[in-house]
């Protein structure tokens, strides 16, 4: 049965506005995929679907030619899944996976606009409600019950002269004498700079704080960079000149 455009025009709306919707939440989080990439899936999406489905009617009549609408679907989830991996990276200073969130967004958008484009209009709604619970309630959440672990974990970027044993030793014994507790230790370069990469473990927000001071007044020490909740979304800057001023 051939739908009407007037059809097609809403399922193709709709998929737009709810990949919209969910977009601004991921735009709003300065993600990899936003607003616009989130509304481009749903809508592609849905109108492959309904290609599929509809597009290739007038070749029923034809001898031994036979249609399964389900294929380009199938094909949509396959190659949505080459777009979700361009949103995932490993974050270099915390050895970290991320992106992960958003390219299941990205997927679950993808089925949201094949709804759209197949007539399950509802269905769309009802999942895309659903996914901005899993965004928006359930981060909240998680930030809730998982905020004392966050507070352990720290990662500490210390910018130096110099990376030398004498130095080093003095971090150790730094962050030992405030019960931190340094789980791995990196040297790396920065555009000529080094820098000293902590991952460790902390008890309390007193005891971070009195060791970055510490560190601070270490010689050869120019600016240190601490991720305040270990996610890496936010962080704070000690440099030793600025200070001094």
């Amino acid at each position: 049965m051939i739908i009407s455009y007037w059809t097609i025009l809403l399922r193709l709306v709709l998929a737009l506005l709810l990949g919209s919707i969910v977009g601004l939440e991921r735009e709003q989080k300065e993600r990899g995929a936003g607003m616009r990439t989130l509304a481009l899936v749903t809508l592609g999406s849905s109108l492959f679907t309904i290609i599929s489905a509809y597009g290739f009617l007038d070749l029923l009549g034809l001898p031994h030619v036979t249609l399964d609408p389900t294929r380009i679907a199938s094909y949509i989830v396959a190659g949505i899944g080459f777009l979700g991996a361009g949103t995932i990276f490993m974050s270099r200073e915390r050895e970290k996976v991320k992106g992960l969130t958003t390219a299941a967004s990205i997927w679950v958008m993808a089925a949201i606009g094949i709804a759209c484009g197949a007539g399950l209009l509802l269905e769309a709604i009802t999942t895309t409600l659903l996914t901005l619970i899993v965004l928006v309630v359930l981060s909240y959440v998680e930030g809730r019950l998982v905020r004392s672990a966050m507070l352990g974990a720290q990662h500490i970027n210390i910018e130096v002269s110099q990376v030398n044993g004498e130095l080093l030793a003095k971090v150790y014994e730094t962050c030992a004498g405030h019960n931190i507790t340094i789980e791995k230790l990196r040297i790396h370069d920065e555009e000529g700079i080094d820098v000293i990469g902590l991952s460790c473990r902390v008890t309390t927000a007193a005891s971070i704080a009195n060791a970055l001071a510490a560190l601070r007044a270490l010689p050869g020490v120019h600016m240190i960079q601490m991720d305040e909740n270990g996610a890496g979304e936010t962080s704070t800057s000690l440099n030793r000149g600025k200070q001094e001023m």
